[in-house]
């Protein structure tokens, strides 16, 4: 099975994984054969990914960072939150939104601590949504929770504490929907008005009866170690290990993703701007730690190579998960190959992971990638 771009699924291919609607229902099930009309509808339904059974990929099983029904009962709580804060000017989240806030974050407490993956994995949503920057939204909240509350689980936290964290990593921006323009706020360099969403998720989460620890991780997560970031420009120690954490998953998923005006970076190529800003703006020693333990990417992610050829990541070393074991099943003309074959990109190094999905990098959107990459104020995203 491999996970794909749904703009690079073609018709006759088969779902690997159901899809369902927000209210959790079923859209279209496991060994469903995509048409034209189908992948179209969902593109327009606002699924980034589908997992696609692939001849030569029988006995690959993606990584999941949660179960589908946790991400479902996520989407449901994160949609519930939108939905109240967007429609109207409240201070404060109702009594039922927090109780299913609660709910769904201690769902995703206890979804890590049975399945205790070693690895940090992105979150492939499995629910539609038609608004695309809602669906940037939950998709960030879910990554940068999951990796956050994952972190606090290996680092010991009692329930209360690590339940408070994952409530705050999962709202760490629920600022941004009190902002005039919602949602559709864009950041500009020292954009003053989009900086407030910091100030107001914390006052959001605290006066809605959240725990201060979470409270403050809306505050903080936008601190740097070199004083430049906001909204107090704290330094160094000042600044506390969780929300120094925050910042960094908060960093790479945004890179990884494209938000913020950006250009999708390749998950090593974020990792390249985080070691940029490693000792300055960033803990050096987290950096290496989200290198340690972050699944670049992960097993499953269709890739096309520097030959040009396509394949999907078969396995990972434990050493060097940016050079992972990809299995070759297409040639670079796209050609199915009836013989796959296996590269492993940490012992043949002139081979390189050239983008994600199946179709090939323009010259334009590698510029484009570098010039955001040197770009000094990716901090302040």
């Amino acid at each position: 099975m491999i996970i794909m771009h749904t703009s690079q699924c073609r018709p006759g291919m088969k779902l690997g994984r159901s899809i369902y609607t927000e209210q959790g229902h079923v859209l279209a099930g496991r060994g469903f054969v995509l048409t034209e009309h189908a992948i179209k509808r969902l593109q327009q339904l606002g699924m980034p990914y589908l997992h696609i059974e692939e001849q030569g990929t029988e006995d690959i099983a993606p990584d999941q960072a949660i179960r589908d029904e946790t991400v479902i009962v996520l989407h449901g709580a994160l949609t519930h939150v939108m939905d109240e804060l967007l429609s109207s000017e409240k201070e404060k989240l109702s009594p039922n939104v927090v109780r299913f806030v609660y709910d769904a974050t201690k769902l995703l407490v206890d979804d890590l601590k049975s399945r205790r993956n070693d690895l940090s994995l992105p979150v492939h949503l499995t629910t539609t949504l038609t608004d695309g920057d809602k669906q940037h939204f939950l998709e960030h909240a879910m990554n940068v929770g999951v990796c956050a509350t994952r972190l606090g689980l290996e680092e010991g936290l009692d329930s209360e504490d690590l339940h408070a964290l994952a409530i705050g990593a999962m709202l760490h921006d629920v600022g941004r929907l009190q902002l005039p323009e919602g949602l559709k706020s864009r950041v500009t360099q020292n954009d003053q008005s989009y900086m407030k969403h910091a100030e107001l998720g914390y006052k959001l989460l605290r006066d809605s009866g959240f725990p201060i620890m979470a409270a403050h991780c809306a505050l903080f997560h936008h601190e740097r170690l070199d004083g430049s970031g906001y909204p107090f420009g704290l330094e160094g120690r000042k600044i506390h290990p969780h929300h120094q954490w925050i910042s960094i998953f908060d960093m790479f998923d945004t890179l990884v993703n494209g938000r913020g005006n950006g250009v999708p970076m390749l998950p090593h190529e974020a990792l390249e701007v985080l070691y940029g800003g490693a000792g300055t703006l960033y803990d050096t020693d987290k950096v290496c730690r989200l290198r340690d333990n972050m699944a670049l990417f992960p097993r499953g992610t269709s890739v096309r190579l520097s030959t040009g050829e396509l394949g999907v990541v078969s396995a990972l070393h434990e050493d060097t998960k940016q050079r992972p074991i990809v299995r070759v099943i297409r040639s670079s003309e796209g050609e199915l190959l009836t013989k796959p074959y296996e590269v492993d990109l940490k012992r043949q190094l002139h081979l390189m992971i050239s983008g994600v999905g199946s179709e090939q990098s323009t010259g334009n959107e590698a510029s484009e990638r570098r010039e955001v990459r040197s770009n000094r104020t990716f901090h302040v995203v």
